[in-house]
């Protein structure tokens, strides 16, 4: 962050523009004694502040009167240049599969294009990457529309900034088994669950419905070695690190589930708390570059770079 955004007048001009990131064209501006009240900085400062994003081109207000004053245009880079947000962060699954490699790929060109850095973290599990954007340490992740959704529903107060459309985040998950005599999850087996991973999770539980198995709670990383080495009878994977690895297991398809299709679409999700995000990566994320990068990648048309 510029050391200029530390003084009183800079703090003032960094929280009106994450404000204005929030505002798009028609709207109507708060008065100053709203913005007042709400960044908690004098009439003067906060009206200097509004004057500089004026003379920098970021915005462009016509006053109506009693009315109100209205954005008449607005530059959402160059707001985003007076925001104090150096470097964006997020936080998505490990890159462990040319989807997940051209996803973060296409994230980065996407950033570069708009001109901010990103930072990106990949962490295995999307309800520790829920929980830590809830806390604050990401400005985005990336889940599945199905493990947003469950999130929200759940009273997180999260929102779905942008989807990328079916088979983004996945190809589809399968049912991996320890012997080929099975077809699906049977009554007496034991069939892996990991608590950490929203998608895993709600999968198993709906296959598991009715059944007499015995849930045995593990990483997800452990739970196609554990089927090998016949620990466990079966658990929920990812078919493209199956394919990719070339894994010698035996796997099912799973039946056509209605509530889980959305697992396959990606998902980027911000906090609520983080005002002014989600328009930021409107602006600054093209969903069909994204799209079209991850695809050079995983018909190694491009190499990956993240």
């Amino acid at each position: 962050m510029n050391t200029h955004l530390y003084q009183k007048s800079g703090l003032a001009l960094m929280h009106l523009a994450r404000m204005m990131m929030t505002v798009k064209k028609g709207d109507r501006l708060q008065t100053i004694s709203e913005y007042e009240k709400e960044i908690g900085f004098a009439r003067g400062t906060i009206q200097n502040a509004l004057n500089r994003l004026k003379q920098a081109g970021a915005i462009t207000v016509e006053s109506k009167g009693h009315s109100g004053s209205y954005v008449v245009d607005i530059d959402y880079k160059k707001i985003w240049a007076h925001t104090g947000f150096d470097i964006c962060s997020g936080a998505m699954p490990l890159p462990y599969s040319k989807l997940y490699e051209g996803l973060a790929s296409g994230l980065y060109q996407s950033f570069q294009h708009f001109g901010a850095e990103l930072s990106m973290a990949y962490v295995r599990g999307s309800r520790i990457r829920l929980q830590m954007l809830a806390k604050g340490a990401y400005d985005f992740v990336i889940v599945s529309l199905l493990a947003a959704r469950q999130a929200i529903e759940s009273g997180e107060e999260l929102d779905i900034a942008m989807e990328f459309g079916p088979h983004s985040y996945l190809s589809k998950h399968i049912l991996v088994v320890a012997d080929e005599k099975y077809v699906q999850i049977e009554d007496g087996m034991t069939v892996a669950i990991d608590p950490k991973s929203t998608d895993q999770w709600l999968i198993t539980k709906r296959l598991c419905e009715g059944k007499q198995v015995k849930l045995i709670e593990m990483p997800y990383s452990q739970i196609v070695t554990s089927i090998m080495s016949r620990r466990i009878d079966a658990g929920v994977w990812n078919l493209d690190e199956i394919k990719e690895k070339e894994l010698p297991v035996f796997y099912r398809d799973l039946p056509d589930l209605e509530e889980i299709r959305d697992v396959s679409v990606a998902a980027m999700v911000t906090s609520r708390a983080n005002k002014g995000m989600k328009h930021i990566l409107a602006e600054a994320v093209s969903v069909h570059e994204v799209l079209t990068t991850q695809q050079q990648v995983v018909k190694l048309e491009i190499d990956p770079s993240y």
